[in-house]
């Protein structure tokens, strides 16, 4: 049984499933410290790669994220756009009927939090 859910958690890893990740990594009683990087990684995918911020804040809430782990994390997403170059990338946000860079869109947001 153990095995199996070991492999699914390499399995949603490798897919880039980290929410599937978070809940596989705690049913199997991995660190806290495990937990809290797949947590991290899967606020930052809803952020960066979705740009969906219900689905950011539901897990920010759900991982229970306080304000002083919530601005590093955005720090970090802002490096990561910068070493990769999506600081400038401009992509149209409806509720706001304007392109927005994710910078900007992360302001709008996340940052309000």
């Amino acid at each position: 049984m153990e095995e199996r859910k070991v492999r699914e958690l390499e399995e949603a890893i490798e897919k880039r499933n980290y929410v599937r990740a978070v809940k596989i990594a705690e049913d199997l009683g991995r660190s806290r410290d495990e937990i809290k990087q797949f947590q991290v990684q899967a606020i930052k995918q809803f952020i960066i790669e979705y740009r969906n911020p219900q689905g950011a804040m539901n897990l920010i809430k759900e991982y229970q994220i306080n304000q002083e782990e919530l601005q590093h994390l955005l720090q970090e997403v802002h490096q990561e756009l910068k070493e990769k170059g999506y600081s400038d990338k401009r992509q149209f946000d409806i509720q706001r009927m304007d392109y927005l860079t994710l910078e900007r869109w992360i302001d709008e947001y996340i940052g309000k939090f």
